[in-house]
Parts: structure tokens; sequence; C-alpha cells
């Protein structure tokens, strides 16, 4: 079966748990292409160009490793006598999820900070990063290919640790460039935590939890998120859950203490005092002027 299928112009995965490992001769320049998954290609000797459809340009050579997103229109270029060797390490963020554990984010960080939004941060408006000097990585992308080739028992589960095995020394290489990346990777970190309060705000969240799924120390964690958020994780969470029991105790009938125990919150005394600072009443108050408010909308209807 081909590993491949196209869809009009663009190239998509026939098995989207599989991870592609492909050595490949550049003799030729190809024609412009794009396809569904994520790329890395690393650049085992020759040099030449990689060119982006948008008009981007970058040489590149042995040792040099690039990466770009799900529908990049893109080529190599080749100038004689020169051509490029280079390994593509293809594969659909699906493959990460069964590695990736609620209480361990750190891939996702890695993940966002080298495709999400926040990559293209840091003044580089590249839809894709060219690493130079990434040799430090060639042992594990050539692992990988020996892994794929054998396709002994087992393999896929092995590529699946090596494919997170090179996102994070990918992840330090840029991280210790100086373009700024440290940005991209501050948000990439806030946006993380964010997103986790926001579907586990039940939850027992505190801070420590908050920095140990991105293996940082809880006082930089702390800094990174006040200073990227604009207010601590601990007032960021408690905002989450007042909205979620606001909302609760305008479309409910539900008893206080009960919705209380819904957002995350046992101890009544706190959530009646932390509630009234954010909307200046009682969670009683604030539902009958939520009813009254409806019926006044309803009369006028």
């Amino acid at each position: 079966m081909s590993e491949f299928y196209s869809e009009g112009d663009t190239l998509i995965l026939s098995e989207r748990s599989e991870i592609i490992i492909q050595r490949c001769a550049v003799e030729e320049s190809s024609e412009f292409h794009r396809h569904s998954f994520i790329e890395i290609a690393y650049v085992e000797s020759g040099r030449g160009v990689h060119e982006i459809a948008d008009g981007f340009v970058s040489e590149i050579e042995k040792g040099d490793l690039v990466l770009f997103n799900a529908g990049v229109a893109h080529r190599y270029k080749v100038t004689k006598p020169e051509s490029l060797v280079v390994y593509n390490c293809l594969f659909d963020p699906a493959v990460l999820d069964e590695s990736v554990s609620k209480s361990d984010d750190f891939i996702n960080i890695v993940y966002s900070f080298l495709f999400g939004p926040a990559a293209a941060q840091g003044g580089d408006p590249k839809p894709y990063i060219v690493l130079k000097n990434a040799g430090s990585v060639e042992w594990i992308v050539k692992e990988m290919y020996a892994e794929y080739c054998a396709k002994q028992s087992g393999y896929s589960k092995v590529n699946a640790a090596n494919l997170t095995r090179l996102l994070i020394s990918v992840f330090r290489l840029k991280l210790g460039g100086r373009d700024g990346s440290t940005d991209a990777y501050r948000k990439a970190v806030t946006e993380s935590a964010v997103n986790y309060m926001k579907e586990f705000y039940a939850e027992k969240i505190s801070c420590e939890t908050l920095a140990s799924r991105a293996y940082l120390s809880t006082g930089y964690f702390h800094k990174v998120f006040k200073e990227t958020a604009g207010e601590t994780p601990v007032r960021y969470l408690q905002n989450i859950r007042l909205e979620h029991a606001a909302a609760m105790l305008s479309e409910t009938g539900l008893p206080v203490q009960t919705v209380a125990e819904s957002v995350g919150y046992s101890d009544m005394k706190y959530f009646y005092r932390i509630f009234r600072d954010k909307y200046g009443s009682t969670p009683a108050e604030f539902r009958k002027k939520r009813n009254a408010d409806k019926k006044r909308v309803e009369g006028h209807s």
C-alpha cells in the first residue's frame, strides 16, 4: 500500500498513526507540493535551497534541519553539481496522543512552541523553521530510519518514543538560539496551562501542579505565567471557576453549595468571599438578579 494518497494538490498519509521516515537523494529541483502532515527534514549531505511558495527562500546544507507545518507549499532546489541527501520525518500530530498523558504536558508545550501560532513570533515571519548546525539530532533520525525500514516487532512504538526525543532535541536547539524564541516558549507554556485550567477547573489544581506538568520550578512557572497572562495562575483559575459558577447560578436551580463544589470549592466561606469580590453580591443575590433580568427581557419580547 502506498504511504500517501492525493486530494487535489495535497498529499495525505494513508495511515495517520504511522510515522514515515524517508531518505531521499534530491538530484533535480522539485515542483511545489503541500501535504496534510508535519515534516521535519534533516540534510545529511550536500547543499541547496528550500523555498516556500510565498517567496521565502533559505539556503540549506549538511547538518541543517527544516520544520514546517501542514499546508505549506514548498520545494527543494539544487544547483549542479550539488545535490542533497535529506531524511524526511513525516507524521500527523495524532501519533503523539498516546505518549502524552493528562499529567505530563511537556510535549504539548514543545509541539506548540515549534508548530503553533507562537512559532511564527519572535521576529521570524516565515511559515517554517530552519535550524543551522543541527547535527546533534542526526543519530536520532538515522535510528528512526533504520527502525522504519526493518519494521521489526514494536517498531512503531520505538519510533513514537524517538519522535518525542527528536522534538525535544529540536526544541532545545531552537530555544538556545537568539531569535526571540524565549518569548514564544513562554507563550506556549502559558497557553498550555490556561487550556488545562479551562478543561479541568473543577479538579484540585495548584501552581505546583501546573509547573510540574511543564517540568519547570514553581517559582519560574509563576513568573512566566504572570508576565505573559498579566495575572497569577491562582487568580486566573479563580476567574475561570467563578465564571462557570455564575453561569450555573443563572441557568440552573442547583443549590449554591452544589454549584461551589462543581467548580472546585469545598470551603463555602471562601467561595462566598471571592464571589462577592468579583460580582459585588452573594451567589443568592446574583441568581435573584439574573432571574429578574430574564423575566424582564421575556416580558418585553
